[in-house]
Parts: C-alpha cells; structure tokens; sequence
C-alpha cells in the first residue's frame, strides 16, 4: 500500500489537533462536576405533546427516545448518562469545526487561527462542562449555529441556512440574539461579496431565515403558553422525575404558564452591575484588538460596499443588547459573544479574505515582537468556565468581596 505524503500545513493541524485534545481533555477534568442542575432537568419535561409551545423541541426529542429505547429514560440517573454523552459529541463537533476551518485556511493565517480556535475550544469546554452550564440547552444552539457558519464557509448545501434557522428558535427562542446574528452576517458578507446572481441566492437565503427565525420568535414568545395551565401538574411530575434534588419553579411558571419573572430578576441584575466593569477591564486589551482590526478593514476597503460588508461584521454581535438589557444570565451573553467573533474571524480567513488575512498576519507579528503579549494566551484561564447570572467564577469572587466589605447589597 502507499504510504501518504504529509504537506508541512497537514502535519502543523495534525499537530495542532493533537494539543487541542489534551488541553480540552484537561478544561474538562478541571470543571466537571458530573451533576445536571434542576434547570437543565427541567427542560427535558417540556415537549410538543402539549403544543407547539416554546423551548420544547429538546424534551420532544428526549420523549422519542424514551420511547424507542427498552429503558426508563424519565429518571434523573438516565438524564445524566444522556447528558454525558451528548456533551462529549459536542466537544467532537467542536473540533471537527476547529479542524475543518483550518483546512480551508491559507499557510500564513494557520497560527493565527491555531491560537483563536485553542482559546475559544478551552472556555467552550470548561463552560459546558461545569455545573452551570452542563447540559444546558446553549449547547444544542451552538451545534445549529456552527453549522450553519460551516455551510457558508463552504459554500455547500447553503439553502440548509434556512431550516437550521428555525431548529435554532425551536431550541429556545434565545437564539434570535445569541446565536442567530452569525449566519445573518455570513450572509450579508457573502451578499456584499458576490455577483448579481449570488446576491439574489445569498439575499433571498437572508430573508426566509430572518422571517422564519422572527416568526417563531414572536409566536414563542407571545402566543405559546396560552393553555399552558391545563398541562401544569403533568409537565411538574415528569420535571420532578427527571431531576436529582427538585424541579425549576420558575422556568415551568414562565413556560408553562407565561408568568413574567422580569421584577424577580432586579436583585439578580445587581451582579451584572458589578461584574460587569471588572470584566469588561479585563478583556480592554482583546476589545482594542478587535475593533482596531475592524476599523482597519473598513479604512483599506475599497467602495463604500466594502466597507459595509466589514462594518456589518463588526456589529453584528449588536444583537445581544436586548439580552443584555432586560435579562440577568450575562454568563451566558458573553459567551455567546465569543462565539461571535471566533466565528467570524475564523470564517474570514477560511473564506480567504485577503484584508483580513494580511490584518491577521500583522497582528500576530507585532504581537510576537511584544514578550508581554504572551500574557494575552494565559488570560482566558480566568475567564472560564462561564457561568449564568455570575459570569464566572473570578467575578463571582470579586462581586462576594465587594459585597461583604463596600456594597452591602446583595441578598444572599
């Protein structure tokens, strides 16, 4: 048989691929804690035999395999085991992304990308495998999401954009701002890229995925939980059965029954007021970074088409603001944040972008004449694992601090 040649970008993603598993394997060991909390238990009793009613589309596929399997899959020790394996698929795909993405991009750009992709697969890791997060329904938006960025990436199969935009709300209606805004985007880049028929596909693709997102935004949102109260007691015992130590009250009174929590949610937001500033001077030197790379894009485009194409992807992750007004889980808003923008500059060098391609390489050079910049590598340790309403364990100690000795004012 033929022995097969390694090309020198093959062997460096080989090798890099190789580091990506032991260091995610580690995030892994460091933040498992091998408990489904009562929130994540609770969406399981969700599902569309009482309607097409919102959050549902994971517990519908929970109940089908209750169904199918010869065992009892409404036990709390069942959802464990299901939530084991499924988040270790999700850690698989999260490489197959890693390493599909890196194939598509050029020789010069691979370290850059490398070092993108580590940060982002080791915090995605420790988030999903913590307590707070683990089997969390994100999970399963982000698997939609990477997808469909996947198939604008390669341009195959891109019509399928329009489906996995509905999937995504039909996971939770949180999609519209958390995840959504990647495949909007893509789309308006490759819409401002293209020629006159490919501006048709890719502007067409744009508005059946954002009417179809929106509609089912609005119906989950406003009209689901109308009967909600005839089903109550049914979806609290199979809740019950399905969790360790209780089920989640309020998330069953605001699915179930359409109860508004946002007045419960005031002493909450009183953590994001305080993490909020430390953890923003934190990231300062990624944040300049970032917007200094985008502004450089939209100085060296040629045409105001261009620039827009870059300004765009520049706020595109704008569509987290509502979240990050009216809601509490900033844990998760950052995050999905991230998620943006590892996406979208990966994208851009697997789409090769020559702007963004040379921006990258010139950033990566000044950053390696710079001996502190190493420091840079080793700062998102303290940023995972995120976590829901404290964004991470790091903020949760300081906001503690503050509280005991300054503020005095959380409720604990």
């Amino acid at each position: 048989m033929f022995k097969r040649e390694y090309s020198t970008k093959e062997k460096e993603i080989i090798k890099f691929m190789f580091m990506l598993t032991i260091f995610g394997f580690a995030a892994f060991l460091c933040n498992y804690h091998g408990v489904v909390r009562s929130y994540n238990t609770t969406m399981l009793a969700l599902s569309y035999e009482y309607g097409f009613t919102s959050r549902a589309l994971l517990g519908t596929l929970y109940h089908m395999l209750d169904a199918v399997l010869p065992v009892n899959m409404m036990d709390y020790q069942m959802v464990l085991r299901f939530a084991q394996i499924v988040t270790a698929l999700f850690f698989l795909f999260q490489f197959a992304f890693s390493w599909l993405c890196l194939r598509r991009t050029r020789g010069e750009n691979l370290r850059v990308c490398e070092y993108i992709l580590l940060a982002f697969n080791f915090l995605s890791i420790a988030t999903f495998s913590s307590g707070y997060n683990f089997f969390r329904v994100d999970l399963f938006m982000v698997v939609v999401c990477m997808t469909g960025a996947l198939l604008l990436i390669y341009g195959k199969a891109e019509w399928l954009v329009i489906p996995l935009s509905a999937l995504g709300v039909m996971f939770h209606q949180g999609y519209v701002f958390m995840f959504f805004n990647v495949a909007l985007v893509l789309l308006i880049y490759k819409f401002l890229s293209g020629d006159r028929k490919s501006r048709w596909k890719y502007g067409t693709i744009f508005v059946l995925s954002f009417l179809l997102g929106s509609a089912l935004f609005l119906w989950f949102e406003f009209f689901s939980r109308s009967n909600g109260y005839l089903y109550y007691d049914q979806i609290r015992q199979e809740a019950v059965a399905l969790s360790e130590n209780g089920y989640h009250l309020t998330l069953l009174q605001h699915e179930v029954l359409g109860i508004d929590l946002t007045d419960s949610e005031w002493e909450l937001r009183k953590y994001n007021i305080v993490q909020t500033p430390f953890f923003l001077l934190i990231c300062l030197p990624y944040l300049i970074m970032l917007i200094g790379f985008f502004v450089r894009l939209i100085r060296q485009a040629e045409g105001k088409t261009e620039k827009w194409k870059y300004l765009f992807l520049l706020i595109g992750s704008g569509t987290m603001l509502p979240d990050f007004i009216l809601k509490c889980d900033f844990g998760r808003w950052f995050y999905a944040v991230l998620v943006y923008y590892t996406i979208i500059l990966v994208a851009l060098c697997a789409m090769r972008d020559r702007l963004a391609e040379t921006e990258l390489v010139r950033i990566g050079e000044r950053l390696k004449s710079r001996p502190w910049a190493m420091l840079l590598l080793l700062v998102p340790i303290l940023f995972g694992p995120f976590w829901d309403v404290d964004i991470n364990i790091f903020m949760e100690h300081i906001s503690t601090w503050l509280n005991a000795n300054l503020l005095h004012w959380f409720n604990f």
